[in-house]
């Protein structure tokens, strides 16, 4: 994440949390000093039992929010300092517009400053990549995980 000529009042260390398909997790804590850098792969699982059409899956997936927060740990609960949001379907399978270098895995996104976050909005740099297989239900059936 980088914010050029930002500095944080707050000495604390921050980290990512990223909500994908009803799941959260979070990154490592960094220091408090821009450009931060969250050398990590979060991994999202996700079976959907009802699911057999690719289409039905592709009207989920634009019915759900993925959800980016950078937050400093400020206490008592800690502080959001930017925020990202868009449809689950778009975030995992960008238009190619909006990719750059090779496969469209890199991908930078301008985040949402918070009103108490002072200066420009941070720029994420991230990939993301995307498995989508068909199992087989115990009865017979058929569903995409």
């Amino acid at each position: 994440i980088t914010c050029p000529g930002v500095l944080l009042k707050d000495k604390e260390e921050l980290y990512l949390s990223v909500s994908v398909l009803g799941q959260y997790k979070k990154t490592q804590c960094v220091p408090a000093a821009f450009p931060l850098f969250f050398q990590e792969k979060l991994v999202f699982e996700k079976a959907f039992a009802d699911i057999v059409d690719p289409g039905d899956l592709v009207e989920l997936l634009e019915l759900d929010t993925a959800v980016l927060e950078l937050i400093q740990l400020v206490p008592p609960v800690g502080k959001i300092l930017a925020t990202y949001e868009e449809n689950t379907r778009d975030f995992l399978f960008p238009d190619p517009k909006r990719t750059c270098g090779h496969h469209g895995l890199d991908r930078e996104i301008l985040m949402k400053r918070s009103p108490s976050f002072t200066g420009i909005a941070p720029k994420l740099r991230f990939s993301t990549s995307s498995l989508i297989t068909e199992s087989l239900l115990s009865s017979g059936r058929s569903h995409i995980q």
